[in-house]
């Protein structure tokens, strides 16, 4: 997909890749609607127009445990650009180290948050895309965590291996008369705000053993995800000073349920 003209959601848009990916498609002549909890997503969204010299950010203040608020970002997408091309489902946490300690309201956060709510902006996205006879993309963002166990971040982890698994079952949505497009990244650590706050300097040696990667390394892969249509229902695994190398799991296969169901 060509991202020239196309109207993108990037949910956790405040900081971090979310911020990034955001210049990074308006310097590719795409707009950009920013979703956050962060009020700094704003300003982010006037640097953008005044460097731009035109509308081509908006924000929208948004908790994505909430589907108000994710209805919200695909309403204010259309009303503001005229409609949707491509959905990045951002935003994470990364919960506490050690997870024991969480309650059970911390846990069901990182949840909600890290699976949950793609999985939501997923399926308001595919349905934009559905009604209106578009084609159409999604971006997910996973993590290294999804395909390798590790004692301080299981619930993590656990959370980023949905996100690996729902993004190959969504494979067959490419198969649609306009095709739907659903990929993810998998970043190791990354010199992100949310890595910094997580792991203790007691755990710097985390960080000595498997390097960390920079933003616009992530960033290039989720711009990838957009523009390669040879993608599709893949995760594109990232280790630091590595090349990075799309996932050859199963994907799920073609039984006629989704082309045949009455969308």
């Amino acid at each position: 997909m060509h991202i020239s003209d196309k109207v993108a959601i990037i949910t956790g848009s405040a900081r971090g890749f979310g911020k990034r990916l955001a210049e990074v498609i308006v310097s590719k002549g795409g707009r950009v609607v920013l979703g956050d909890i962060l009020e700094k997503g704003y300003d982010i969204a006037n640097e953008l127009n005044a460097k731009s010299g035109k509308t081509v950010a908006v924000f929208q203040r948004c908790d994505v445990t909430k589907f108000s608020d994710l209805q919200a970002l695909v309403s204010r997408a259309t009303q503001e650009f005229g409609g949707l091309d491509i959905m990045v489902n951002n935003a994470g946490i990364g919960g506490t180290i050690p997870w024991y300690d969480s309650d059970g309201d911390s846990l069901a956060r990182t949840i909600d948050v890290n699976l949950k709510a793609p999985l939501e902006g997923t399926r308001l996205a595919v349905r934009y895309f559905i009604d209106n006879n578009r084609p159409g993309c999604v971006v997910n963002v996973a993590s290294m965590m999804a395909f390798f166990p590790t004692e301080f971040g299981p619930v993590y982890g656990a959370t980023k291996s949905g996100i690996v698994n729902f993004t190959a079952s969504c494979s067959t949505l490419a198969l649609l008369e306009h095709p739907i497009r659903v990929n993810a990244v998998a970043p190791n650590f990354a010199d992100t705000a949310m890595v910094r706050d997580s792991l203790s300097k007691s755990n710097n040696e985390l960080l000595s053993m498997n390097g960390i990667l920079t933003v616009d390394e992530v960033v290039d892969q989720m711009i990838r995800c957009i523009e390669d249509e040879a993608l599709v229902g893949d995760s594109i695994k990232l280790l630091a000073g590595r090349p990075p190398i799309v996932h050859k799991g199963r994907k799920a296969i073609s039984t006629g349920v989704i082309a045949q169901a009455k969308l």
